[in-house]
């Protein structure tokens, strides 16, 4: 019975090496080939169970598996690498995953899932490409995504980059607006459309805090000049009238102010 009709695969292999590398790698994980005594015998169970593959796109396949340690040409059979779980020192594979503790200390940081995952990525594609053997894997995992962390941080600060819609002042910032008798309460009633305003202008800067501490007191020194009160807002706006053109010109009621005595 051909096992093509429900297939699966692991998607983290599949994102990384590809999907076929991903269907042959389960299909033998699974014990579904027929024949695995050589490497044509590999390739051809291969070719009879997954039907819709070309032979040169197999081979290529199972060369990638073997090129990254997933299978062991040396021995009669292919076996699939797992973790080494002792302290022994042992290379990277394509299944390892960081240890729960590592989650735990990556969790007290502001590190994202999204940049973790990419990371993730990078990390074990760089190891097992070159070979080297370790006993301290999630060490060495912790050390490198700080490091690209900061370094991505750092980035933001010193290349000017489009504002974003999460973005979010400094603490530093509020303490500067408190200087000017203006709360943290106050200051966020404009965040959302000083962010609109860049994002829509799309300019790059790397003074986004100052930019909007500015924007922050000019419209607070706007409020307060104008009023919370909607007619006022009307006075303020230029060419704009409360009264129409007919009302406005037979009103004499600014004669009672003038006192001729």
């Amino acid at each position: 019975m051909s096992s093509e009709k429900n297939l699966s695969f692991s998607s983290e292999v599949a994102e990384t090496l590809g999907v076929e590398c991903a269907i042959i790698l389960n299909q033998y994980n699974e014990n579904l080939l027929e024949d695995i005594s050589s490497l044509d015998s590999l390739i051809k169970s291969t070719k009879k169970n997954i039907s819709f593959l070309d032979e040169e796109k197999i081979k290529e396949s199972i060369n990638t598996l073997i090129k990254y340690q997933l299978i062991d040409i040396n021995k009669k059979t292919y076996r699939l690498k797992t973790p080494n779980k002792t302290s022994d020192s042992c290379q990277l594979d394509i299944e390892w995953i960081p240890s729960p503790e590592v989650d735990e200390v990556l969790n007290m940081t502001e590190i994202t899932d999204d940049f973790y995952n990419l990371k993730l990525k990078e990390f074990k594609i760089y190891w097992i490409e070159r070979g080297q053997k370790k006993n301290n894997w999630n060490s060495t995992f912790i050390d490198f995504i700080r490091r690209e962390w900061a370094k991505e941080t750092n980035s933001k600060k010193t290349i000017p980059h489009i504002i974003d819609e999460n973005w979010y002042p400094d603490d530093d910032v509020f303490d500067i607006l408190n200087l000017s008798e203006i709360n943290k309460d106050s200051a966020l009633r404009y965040l959302r459309e000083f962010i609109l305003y860049w994002k829509d202008k799309g300019s790059a800067f790397t003074t986004w805090n100052s930019k909007f501490i500015e924007h922050v007191k000019r419209r607070h020194m706007m409020s307060n000049e104008i009023g919370s009160d909607e007619e006022n807002k009307k006075y303020s706006e230029p060419g704009k009238y409360k009264k129409d053109f007919k009302t406005r010109k037979n009103d004499n009621t600014w004669a009672k102010e003038i006192n001729l005595d």
